[in-house]
């Protein structure tokens, strides 16, 4: 998400000013969206279905960032090659993550049985996984960058050959850009100004990977050695694959993550106009059917 960073320069141009607030979990920016207290925020694909499963309605998603980032890291030397060896694995997830969600679908899309793992729900950031990892608590940290990175560059730890990223279910999507409803409403040629500004930052971030990786290790005070090995591995796309989506809506409810099954619904919390007048693209070209 380190692009977004800069996004206030980038919607001056429009005419437009906007103040950054730093989270440090999806859910806090959740629950600061639903209630107004943000105008505009990103997480994870996810989100919008907790809150929409929880009785809200003031969720939008606009956009898509990116896909890659979520990331498995094992041991260094302790590869795994198939998902079958899980079964011998301790697990470290946090439950209800993107990568978490990923990596669940990803068991069961390769014959495994989730319920079946050994299984620790890591509380606290990253940094909590790579210690369990190696203090030999967990065998394999079902996390995300920059801690796969952190790892890495350090020398104890490796991707495996397994990847959660490619799950037919969930797909590989880290982040949607989201506004309040309200806001949206009341302010739609603003958001119409902040989402094509948005774009224009994704683009520059694309075209200017060094620029994005200082960004990244400036905000996040990481060396830039991991944050490129970070950025290696993510593409920032604005595509916002709804039925990608829906899906992980309908895993949410088939787990018991959440009370009842949204996925019907979820399609009215996620709108195309203003990603398709930004792009001139149509909707099936920006995801609504994947």
């Amino acid at each position: 998400l380190s692009p977004l960073w800069l996004l206030p320069d980038y919607v001056g141009k429009y005419n437009i000013q906007i103040e950054n607030v730093m989270f440090q979990r999806f859910a806090d920016a959740r629950t600061a969206l639903a209630s107004g207290d943000l105008d505009i925020t990103a997480f994870g694909p996810q989100d919008i279905t907790l809150a929409v499963a929880q009785g809200a309605k003031s969720l939008v998603g606009v956009a898509g960032v990116g896909s890659g980032n979520d990331c498995l890291i094992v041991r260094k030397g302790d590869d795994v090659k198939d998902w079958k060896q899980l079964a011998d694995k301790k697990i470290g997830i946090g439950a209800g993550s993107i990568s978490w969600l990923k990596f669940a679908a990803s068991v069961t899309e390769n014959g495994g049985d989730y319920g079946k793992l050994k299984i620790t729900n890591i509380v606290g950031g990253g940094a909590n996984y790579l210690k369990a990892l190696q203090g030999k608590e967990i065998d394999l940290a079902v996390v995300w960058q920059p801690f796969c990175a952190q790892g890495i560059t350090e020398g104890f730890a490796q991707y495996p050959t397994i990847d959660h990223n490619r799950s037919k279910a969930v797909g590989g999507l880290i982040s949607v850009l989201a506004v309040n409803r309200g806001f949206m409403e009341k302010n739609h040629d603003a958001v119409q100004r902040l989402v094509v500004a948005y774009i224009d930052v994704l683009q520059y971030a694309q075209a200017n990977p060094q620029r994005w990786l200082k960004i990244y290790a400036e905000k996040a005070g990481l060396p830039e050695a991991i944050a490129a090995e970070s950025i290696r591995i993510t593409k920032l796309d604005a595509t916002l694959p709804l039925a990608s989506i829906t899906r992980i809506s309908k895993f949410l409810s088939d787990n018991g993550v959440i009370t009842r099954d949204v996925s019907g619904e979820i399609a009215q919390h996620y709108t195309f106009e203003f990603l398709a007048k930004a792009t001139g693209k149509s909707p099936a070209e920006l995801g609504q059917n994947q």
